[in-house]
């Protein structure tokens, strides 16, 4: 998701991030389970490159993605990190899963803010807007009041060296109303949070634990297996796999993207020719050729007590989603299909 539409469905909940309600539940989490922060756990382990040949740095490259889908994101957007700037009220990832937004109330103002922070694969600009110590927090463009600040995964046991332009930073900043104050003061005290102390794990003690957050969308080239045309690594993201692949009947290769991402149903339904594929409801919006299938139950706000409640007026849930663009949309479907069977 571009940090364009990303903004336009944060303004777009803005309106109806108040929460409501019983609390209940969220199905789903994650299965490593120990209290105790394991730095060797986030590179730890073989690189799956499902049966695709891969050189040494696309390895490496692929080895920080799934150590991004490592961290809680939520962890690092708590009251240890912003207890000087306002109380969490509550947490949620409503609008990507390697992104977390905190609701603070700030003292002396009687509204509350919404504090997002994103993992992010990027470069930044120097010179650097100011220090926290010695890390640079760098704005991410000239008079912007969002700011990036390095993650220095390479530090980390088993992790190799980036060589990728792009390199694993935090972006911060707030939703809705500009504050370049108050955004100056979070990005300050999350670069705090990241410099003087360990990661936190997406585990099942997570922040916000999330099951379709801990998988990778690049699992779908193990079971498209011999379709598969291409692997493109460099334009993949966490959450995000670019590959091409070869359908019967199409005389050439589909470029396709596969999402894992948080979507508001009523969005992806509106309009959109209702398929049932082997059991999956699959959504296809025939404009983009895009085809969406929803995968576990909706995503709710956490309060600091650790209940979950609902978000009023709007429905979010975890989702699959395929794309092409334009063409034939029929490829995205078989392959929507596929998906929903894989991380459904």
């Amino acid at each position: 998701m571009t940090p364009m539409i990303r903004s336009t469905l944060a303004v777009l909940l803005l309106a109806t991030l108040t929460i409501s309600g019983c609390g209940r539940s969220v199905d789903g989490a994650a299965t490593r389970g120990s209290l105790a922060v394991d730095p060797a756990f986030f590179f730890a382990g073989e690189v799956p490159v499902y049966g695709q040949t891969v050189s040494n740095s696309d390895r490496v490259a692929l080895a920080y993605r799934r150590a991004i889908r490592r961290i809680d994101v939520c962890g690092l957007v708590n009251a240890d990190a912003l207890g000087k700037i306002g109380e969490v009220v509550s947490l949620a990832t409503l609008f990507a899963f390697d992104e977390c937004d905190a609701e603070v109330k700030v003292p002396g103002r009687p509204d509350r803010r919404f504090v997002t922070v994103q993992l992010d694969m990027t470069r930044a600009d120097p010179p650097a807007a100011f220090r926290v110590g010695g890390a640079p927090v760098y704005e991410t463009s000239a008079g912007s009041c969002d700011f990036l600040t390095p993650l220095d995964l390479g530090r980390l046991p088993g992790a190799a060296r980036l060589h990728k332009p792009d390199q694993p930073f935090l972006r911060v900043g707030l939703i809705g109303e500009s504050d370049c104050g108050l955004a100056k003061k979070v990005a300050g005290a999350i670069t705090g949070r990241v410099t003087g102390a360990s990661l936190p794990p997406r585990d099942s003690a997570a922040g916000y634990p999330v099951a379709l957050a801990e998988r990778d969308p690049c699992e779908v080239l193990s079971v498209l297996a011999g379709d598969v045309d291409r692997w493109d690594i460099s334009s993949s993201r966490p959450y995000q796999c670019e590959f091409g692949v070869w359908r019967d009947g199409d005389p050439d290769v589909v470029s396709m993207r596969l999402a894992l991402e948080p979507k508001i149903v009523d969005l992806v339904t509106a309009g959109a020719e209702h398929r049932l594929l082997d059991g999956a409801d699959v959504y296809l919006d025939k404009t983009f050729c895009s085809a969406t299938v929803f995968v576990g139950p909706p995503l709710q706000r956490r309060m600091p007590g650790g209940e979950f409640v609902d978000v009023a007026n709007v429905v979010v849930r975890p989702a699959v989603v395929v794309d092409s663009g334009t063409g034939d949309c029929e490829p995205v479907v078989d392959v929507a299909g596929t998906a929903a069977r894989l991380f459904g």
